[in-house]
């Protein structure tokens, strides 16, 4: 079930950065933005295939960790009663 839901994680995690890049990217460094000088559309597409190969991969290894534990952390602001 980790695996599975590991896969999950990362399946979702590479759709959601890779919309919100490639329309970050289209918007900072197209071929009609001219936000950027020339020099830096080359280093925001760098970063945005960056973030495409590593975020994914981050969130997925969190999930992996996380769903390791065997029981979710409790994060509640109540003290546990025993």
């Amino acid at each position: 079930m980790k695996y599975i839901a590991t896969a999950i994680v990362y399946i979702v995690s590479l759709a959601v950065v890779a919309i919100v890049s490639f329309f970050t990217v289209l918007v900072l460094a197209g071929p009609h933005a001219g936000i950027l000088p020339s020099w830096l559309e080359a280093v925001i597409l760098a970063i945005g295939w960056l973030a495409v190969l590593v975020l994914p991969v981050l969130v997925a290894r969190l999930a992996w960790r996380r769903y390791g534990r065997g029981e979710l952390p409790n994060n509640s602001l109540q003290a546990r009663r025993p």
